[in-house]
């Protein structure tokens, strides 16, 4: 029980930004998801249901106007999350895979998803690279 209390109040994800930085923990980040997306991906079986936070609410809570940011992960592999990304497919920083908590063996704690069933991405790798897992730390760029 108390490892579990301790995920919950550990910081999972860190938002880095000029105007300082923001830690946030599984708690708030669940209480502040606001979108599921229904998809398949490249690394998974068929259609999975991923819960988490969009893009797009995590820089209005932050209060910051939409920008570029860049996601690294566990590993320290990055990408871009365009500012284009954003405004047309709003991917989120998914926590929850079909109501389970994602692992970090299983590409958690928390994974960007794109929907991308729903707008034809499969094939598209550039959209896959930035599919950022084991997502842990986000930098708000200046633009």
């Amino acid at each position: 029980m108390t490892a579990s209390r301790t995920v919950m109040a550990s910081p999972m994800l860190t938002i880095i930004s000029k105007e300082g930085t923001e830690a946030f923990t599984r708690e708030q980040l669940v209480a502040m998801a606001d979108r599921t997306i229904e998809t398949a991906t490249p690394w998974t079986d068929g259609q999975q249901r991923f819960l988490g936070v969009s893009a797009q609410k995590l820089l209005a809570q932050l209060d910051i106007p939409p920008r570029t940011l860049k996601v690294y992960a566990l590993n320290d592999y990055w990408a871009y999350i365009t500012v284009e990304d954003i405004e047309r497919y709003n991917p989120i920083f998914a926590i929850k895979k079909n109501g389970q908590w994602m692992r970090v063996r299983d590409k958690g704690p928390i994974w960007v998803i794109y929907p991308l069933s729903e707008n034809q991405l499969m094939d598209n790798e550039i959209i896959h690279s930035r599919m950022v897992w084991q997502a842990n730390r986000v930098e708000v760029m200046d633009e």
